[in-house]
């Protein structure tokens, strides 16, 4: 996989038109993923390393509205990401990993601008998530625990009902 953090000037943003708020969340509805994960990690204390993520992925020609998200939301990174031993398309990438920026913009951004489907059951995940981040949990073996139980639960693990 070819990954490309893609970085712009502040100028480049003053002629971009912000996207509608109930637009994004649309989008986020049916492109968008509220993600937690905690994978392995030599170096860290616990040897594991949880994170929480919010991303979008889309095909590669359609960069330009990832990147009026990113100046509509205020945050995050944008990626050209490309498989061709897979034989997939190029793709573009939005992700936003901080936790300052999850804090301060996104999970505010969707409080004020609620999901309406499945998604919004998994941004309600993510917010507890985020809690135990925010309360530093997530350094602790109780708190990991913790994430796995939610994370169990999102996304495409969560257990379909009429």
């Amino acid at each position: 996989m070819h990954s490309i953090p893609i970085r712009k000037k502040a100028q480049s943003f003053q002629k971009m038109v912000k996207l509608k708020p109930w637009y994004i969340v649309g989008l986020v509805e049916g492109e968008g993923c509220f993600a937690v994960s905690v994978s392995k990690h030599k170096t860290k204390r616990l040897g594991l390393d949880p994170r929480l993520m919010f991303e979008m992925e889309l095909r590669g020609d359609e960069f330009q509205l990832l990147e009026r998200l990113k100046f509509s939301l205020g945050c995050g990174f944008l990626y050209k990401l490309n498989y061709p031993r897979y034989g997939w398309k190029p793709h573009a990438k939005y992700a936003v990993k901080s936790h300052k920026d999850i804090f301060k913009y996104i999970i505010p951004f969707f409080k004020k601008y609620p999901l309406q489907g499945k998604k919004g059951k998994d941004f309600e995940d993510f917010c507890r998530a985020a809690e135990i981040f925010r309360k530093k949990e997530h350094l602790t073996m109780k708190g990991i625990e913790k994430l796995n139980a939610i994370r169990s639960q999102m996304n495409e693990k969560r257990p379909f009902s009429w």
